[in-house]
């Protein structure tokens, strides 16, 4: 598969501090590692590092991969600028024993990670491969921001806007696939530039996940709207999901 972050990594936090933008999200986890006892957690899409940052000041014992290098090499940095060495490894998420003979207490795919896969084929790859990388009664948490009422709104979303730089997603879909094109304007005395960047994902909603995540072997299959733990509604601005492995 090409890497479609490979160019966008190196601008990807203009999003914003990766200690900054994360919400309510370490919250949520830290009840429900808590709860399950979690000690170690495998990040199967860490991106440039920010939920690597989170996860470690929970206190996990955390490693991270991604497909894209270009992701990992941000990940990295902002990772030793902030006094934390974490193993990262270039993996694709579908073939996790590739890289890793360990299993997990948890393994965490977020922020809409899982949907670039477009096939329930490879979608079931995916799951499978992190089901058998997780402990006995290990969890899988998935995350993302597309919902029966985000799919609803306008197709134009200002996302950053700042002073030097302008965030905007154009967003458009059809019943099966989103594709939100990024237009970054950098708009200051030593940037001036324009990129777009071009993000197809498959739409899973609830049921999707309900019945992939079943056939992938999962049991518990819990789907929040938030990170306070209500249940998940078409007026959810988050879906998030919690599934526990058997054995």
């Amino acid at each position: 598969m090409k890497d479609i972050y490979e160019k966008f990594a190196y601008d990807y936090d203009e999003f914003g501090p990766i200690e900054e933008y994360l919400g309510d999200e370490k919250t949520f986890l830290n009840k429900i590692f808590s709860e399950y006892g979690v000690k170690t957690v495998l990040d199967c899409a860490c991106g440039t590092g920010q939920h690597l940052y989170m996860l470690a000041q929970l206190g996990c014992d955390v490693l991270g991969s991604d497909y894209s290098e270009s992701m990992l090499e941000v990940a990295n940095r902002n990772l030793r600028e902030r006094n934390h060495n974490i193993p990262l490894c270039q993996c694709d998420f579908r073939f996790l024993e590739h890289k890793f003979d360990i299993s997990f207490d948890a393994i965490v795919c977020l922020t809409t990670a899982l949907p670039h896969l477009h096939t329930d084929e490879d979608l079931l790859l995916a799951l499978r491969s992190m089901k058998n990388r997780l402990n006995k009664h290990g969890l899988l948490v998935l995350t993302q921001g597309t919902t029966h009422f985000t799919l609803s709104l306008p197709s134009i979303e200002v996302v950053v806007n700042r002073e030097d730089f302008s965030r905007i997603f154009v967003k458009e879909h059809d019943n099966q696939f989103q594709t939100i094109h990024i237009l970054d304007l950098f708009h200051s005395v030593h940037r001036l530039e324009t990129n777009q960047y071009d993000i197809v994902y498959r739409i899973l909603l609830d049921e999707d996940y309900r019945r992939l995540l079943s056939q992938a072997g999962f049991i518990n299959i819990q789907i929040y709207g938030d990170y306070d733990m209500s249940a998940y509604s078409k007026n959810s601005w988050r879906l998030i999901v919690v599934a526990e492995t058997a054995t």
